[in-house]
């Protein structure tokens, strides 16, 4: 099945990541149960169920303007806070998890991300800090190098990111890569005598946890399995196991055959498309809401904070 994308807006899912409440801490993306509930109230009856919002797709019978509500990354403040709200309205929505972290692993994107909402007043003063620090190692020629490709502007699909923002991100994605791009952390993060495991124990759901939003009628799909930034850097075989590991572990978890898909950072090519297809993946979503032709893998997603921007305008 292929759809194109026509009028002003089209069938999407709503992303959602972060929470905050008193127990999860308020950082940068992260929104309450009241701001939730108002995106629900703003959507109202054009908001359908997980499992309905899924029979319509997969039978190309979509209303241009229906929409679901999506999760991606087995978070903890999402079933502390959202599972909540959705239980309030009668909601089910779908659910995108990495299965290493439910294998008992820890993954460095979000301990990072939890480091410097506790560690500092404010992201760009994190930014501040990890670019002084970025100067002082071997690998500033690299990323000034790699800089000359970087613009702004290439990042319009994602208006809420400010210009430290997406440079951020072209460094740590494109410049550095994984291992060099933990290491400048580390660098960061070794005067502050964190104990890794403790602080990341409020970061992700358990196993039970998933279990019981399967059992509530939710629909849990593929996220990968360790969650890499740019997954379409990945040879064949290494995507492969991504997503085979991640599947394996679902189909163990819950007895039965994930359907669904969210691509980590929107990242993917046709190979991902392919390998998806033959674990028998039947619906997916992108990270954004471009206009184009796109597969029964790339549905369109809005994020939260641009429906937000929208309501309180």
């Amino acid at each position: 099945m292929r759809t194109e994308q026509n009028g002003t807006e089209d069938a999407h899912g709503i992303m959602f990541h972060h929470f905050h409440d008193k127990k999860h801490l308020k950082g940068q993306g992260a929104i309450s149960a009241d701001q939730f509930e108002n995106i629900i109230e703003y959507y109202g009856d054009r908001l359908l169920s997980a499992q309905d919002w899924f029979n319509k797709a997969r039978t190309n019978s979509l209303n241009n303007k229906e929409v679901c509500l999506t999760f991606d990354d087995a978070l903890l403040c999402q079933y502390d806070i959202a599972l909540r709200v959705l239980e309030k309205y009668n909601l089910t929505a779908f659910w995108f998890v990495y299965s290493s972290v439910l294998s008992g692993e820890v993954e460095s994107l979000e301990v990072y991300r939890k480091f410097r909402t506790a560690y500092f007043p404010n992201i760009d003063d994190f930014y501040s800090h990890f670019f002084f620090t970025l100067n002082e190692t071997g690998y500033r020629n690299e990323v000034e190098s790699s800089l000359r490709n970087y613009s702004h502007e290439d990042w319009g699909h994602f208006p809420f990111y400010s210009r430290n923002d997406t440079k951020f991100r072209h460094i740590r994605d494109t410049a550095l890569g994984v291992d060099k791009y933990n290491h400048v952390m580390e660098l960061i993060m070794r005067d502050y005598d964190i104990d890794v495991n403790d602080f990341s124990s409020d970061l992700w759901m358990g196993v039970e946890h998933i279990q019981e939003l399967d059992s509530k009628g939710h629909i849990v799909g593929l996220h990968s399995h360790t969650h890499p930034t740019q997954l379409v850097n990945l040879s064949v075989s290494e995507q492969e196991k991504e997503y085979q590991d991640n599947y394996r572990f679902l189909c163990g978890l819950l007895g039965s055959k994930p359907k669904t898909v969210s691509h980590p950072c929107n990242s993917y090519d046709n190979q991902t498309l392919s390998i998806l297809r033959n674990l028998g993946v039947e619906i997916g979503f992108r990270a954004n809401m471009e206009k184009h032709f796109f597969s029964e893998l790339e549905f369109p997603r809005e994020d939260h904070a641009n429906v937000i921007r929208r309501i309180e305008q």
